[in-house]
């Protein structure tokens, strides 16, 4: 019998936690996190891979993925200095954990985990 989890947790103070279809057969889960902060994404990736430890599970990372910049020029004036423009940068810092040998504790763990503000996290089943 094969047993399905769809689970969505969205909190008020900018954190969210997803867990797309997880089937219990399966052996592998992502994780992906990602935040304006790498010092606060560093943090949250110790407190998963010590959870998934202690809840008897595999991990391999974190992998530090590509960071995504975007930068947006705006005039500082519309009629004398128009020619004055300010740039402003966001950058968007993400990680990957793989975790494999899964069972109920690791999924009950992960889904009850506390993680800072601004801190986003993915949990995909492979």
């Amino acid at each position: 019998m094969q047993m399905s989890i769809l689970v969505f947790y969205q909190f008020s103070f900018q954190k969210s936690v997803k867990i797309r279809l997880i089937n219990m057969q399966t052996t592998k889960l992502r994780v992906r996190m990602q935040s304006f902060d790498h010092k606060i994404l560093d943090e949250a990736a110790k407190k998963v891979i010590l959870v998934v430890v202690k809840a008897g599970g595999k991990v391999s990372g974190p992998v530090p993925l590509k960071t995504k910049k975007t930068v947006v020029t705006i005039n500082r004036s519309t009629f004398v200095y128009s020619k004055h423009k300010e740039k402003l940068e966001s950058r968007v810092h993400k990680r990957l954990i793989d975790i494999s040998d899964i069972n109920n504790t690791v999924v009950n763990s992960l889904s009850s985990l506390g993680l800072p503000a601004g801190v986003d996290i993915t949990i995909d089943s492979l």
